[in-house]
This record gives C-alpha cells, structure tokens and sequence, in this order.
C-alpha cells in the first residue's frame, strides 16, 4: 500500500500545474482559432495561407504529463544528498600531479586508471568544489 499512497500523493501533487499547462494550450488554441475565423470572415489574402497545428492534444497531454512525472521523481532534491553516480575515466582527462595521463589522483589517495569504472563522489574534495565537465560534441 505504500507505493501507491506515494503514486498517489505525487499524482496530487503535479495535477495543478498538469491542469494550468492544459489551460493555456487550451487558450491558446481558441486564441489562434478565433483569429483564423476572422481572417476568413474579412477575406484577407492571408486567410488561407499556412496549416494551423493545435496544441491540445493527446500526444501533447501525454508529453507533458510525463515531463511532470520525471520531475516528480526525479533522483536530486535540493538540500539531499547528491547522487553518486558511475563514471568511467576516460584518455586525455583530468591529469594527475605526476604527469602520466593514465592516472588520475583522487583526494582519498585511490588511483583509476582509464576505463576504469568508479563513483561520481570518488572525485569530491572538502578543500574544493566538485565540477564536472561532461563534454560536448559540438
């Protein structure tokens, strides 16, 4: 019964701003509907040019929804604990204090060499920040 008070409660919970996202689409849909009614009434040239997609739709229900639950259960929350994630060290990355590139010093004195899986929290230091470079490939 536990998991589904907690399904529950987080379905409370994200309904209200499930609902007002509705709301709006739902605005504005009627705002671009009554505008193309005008147009048409007036007999602009404009009138027929381009398709109008609404907004408020199943799959865009859906879509939201979904965006409301991975948020709801989302693994980081704020003044938590941080999640300690797998990492893999890879070639060419953070170098340790005697220049071989195939080891990285840790603040625990551990060593890991590259491809080597480890914890993201291996690398924290209470004398520094912990930031994280996670690359780009553009």
């Amino acid at each position: 019964m536990g998991m589904a008070s907690e399904d529950l409660l987080v379905t409370l919970q994200i309904l209200p701003g499930f609902f007002s996202n509705c709301i709006f689409l739902a605005l504005y849909d009627s705002v671009v509907l009554v505008k193309r009614a005008v147009s048409l009434l007036s007999r602009s040239r404009s009138a027929g040019s381009g398709e109008w997609r609404r907004m408020l739709t199943s799959a865009g229900l859906r879509s939201i929804w979904n965006s409301f639950l991975l948020d709801a259960y989302k693994q980081v929350k704020l003044g938590c604990e941080a999640p300690n994630s797998k990492v893999v060290k890879v070639p060419n990355g953070l170098r340790s204090s005697n220049n071989n590139s195939n080891v990285t010093t840790l603040p625990t004195g551990a060593r890991i060499r590259n491809g080597d899986e480890c914890r993201l929290l291996d690398f924290e230091s209470s004398d520094r920040p912990l930031v994280v470079n996670f690359g780009s490939a553009t």
